[in-house]
């Protein structure tokens, strides 16, 4: 409790805390020196020192008896002696006061409405308004973000950061940046793997670029999806590099490249722990869909479960300043569909919509009858950008043997 007294001298402190002093929660004597410390804080605009207390204490209580003045005297040459407590500190222990003090005052009007020595509850009432506004309020936790004009350009062009490698993609979306979580869907068998591997790996990716890329993948085992990326950076078909017949050299640049395996036990938790100890610049999780909750006994459909694990996952890209790339499946409506829109979310048509940045959906011709192989067009429908807010069908080509997107 001494300790409090000779930080409320402190003006930053005291600016803090003063609507959550609790003066009869302090013993008679200490009581009496908050109260000075509260009348200075109000006339002076600096911090006080203890012997500035003092010496206002005593010149205001000129009655007191010598014995009185020894013993104060004694009070404060111990509330000298005390350690300096921090902010955070000389919060969290006035508020705890506040409520011990006002769970005793609760408790004490109680008991007189018990006892029929009161029948009004005016001061019970009043001391709610007091609480509410002496413990509830605090300093605004908002800075504003800088309104300078050039500023406000600057913190726009910071979105380009790393742009697709795609000339017709990255001339309608300028690019992805930290923060960003953008969501990625397509039916089975459209090319979803090879777009982050051609994104990221393929000529002008973003590794070329110097962006570090990160992938968790689920669905397929993580050595056949590195492969992918292999081809990618050397433009050299899964048989060329299997049968050794690729010198592999500069090109694949796996210094800033992780990919694993993301397990049930791990889950959206240990994505968290994996950005917090190695702070990628872009995450790719393959599926997002699939990623593990550790608290679902909440969760009564599978839309909610979706919509949490969204809602966490761009939270994720906020506080790590990551850009995030979760994909998606896209519901049997979109099959042999290249016209797609966010209904064809498979099991949530609005909950991933919502938290995406970026929603970009593969579509993919349906098979001719009679053909040999699948036609290689892909259609990239944009359909939610709050990036560039362009909105529309980007066509482009699939070369499946090496994992790349091309114009």
């Amino acid at each position: 409790m001494l300790e409090i007294i000779k930080a409320l001298c402190d003006k930053d402190i005291y600016n803090e805390v003063r609507g959550q002093i609790p003066l009869s929660a302090f013993e008679r004597e200490p009581k009496r020196i908050v109260e000075a410390i509260v009348s200075a804080q109000a006339t002076y605009s600096n911090s006080l020192k203890l012997s500035e207390i003092q010496n206002i204490f005593f010149s205001t209580n000129s009655s007191l008896t010598t014995a009185q003045r020894d013993s104060y005297k004694l009070l404060f040459a111990k509330i000298k002696q005390t350690d300096d407590i921090s902010l955070e500190v000389a919060k969290d222990v006035l508020q705890s006061l506040w409520r011990v003090e006002v769970g005793r005052q609760v408790s004490e009007l109680g008991f007189s409405l018990m006892e029929g020595h009161t029948s009004s509850l005016d001061s019970l009432s009043k001391l709610v308004d007091e609480y509410a506004s002496g413990f509830v309020t605090g300093s605004s936790p908002f800075v504003g973000i800088d309104l300078n004009p050039q500023s406000l350009i600057d913190s726009i062009n910071v979105q380009t950061k790393w742009a697709f490698n795609v000339s017709s993609l990255a001339e309608r979306v300028s690019g992805v940046s930290d923060g960003h979580f953008i969501v990625i869907g397509s039916r089975p068998e459209t090319g979803k793997t090879s777009s982050h591997a051609s994104f990221a790996m393929g000529p002008g990716g973003w590794i070329e670029q110097g962006a570090r890329v990160h992938v968790l993948c689920n669905e397929e085992p993580a050595n056949r999806v590195a492969l992918r990326y292999l081809s990618a950076a050397t433009n050299k078909t899964e048989d060329e590099l299997l049968g050794g017949e690729s010198i592999i050299n500069g090109e694949w640049k796996r210094d800033k490249l992780f990919i694993d395996r993301v397990n049930e036990e791990s889950g959206i938790e240990g994505i968290e722990a994996h950005l917090k100890d190695n702070k990628p610049d872009i995450l790719i999780i393959d599926m997002l869909d699939k990623v593990s909750l550790p608290d679902t006994k909440t969760i009564t459909s599978q839309h909610e479960k979706l919509r949490e694990i969204y809602r966490r996952t761009r939270d994720l890209a906020t506080r790590y300043k990551c850009a995030i790339f979760g994909y998606s499946q896209l519901s049997a409506e979109a099959e042999g569909r290249v016209n797609l829109n966010l209904s064809m979310m498979e099991n949530s048509r609005t909950g991933k919509a919502a938290e995406a940045d970026l929603m970009i959906l593969i579509g993919k011709y349906a098979m001719i009858e009679g053909a040999s192989e699948n036609d290689p067009r892909r259609v990239l429908n944009i359909a939610k950008n709050k990036i560039s807010g362009w909105h529309g069908q980007i066509n482009v080509m699939l070369d499946g043997r090496v994992a790349r997107y091309e114009d």
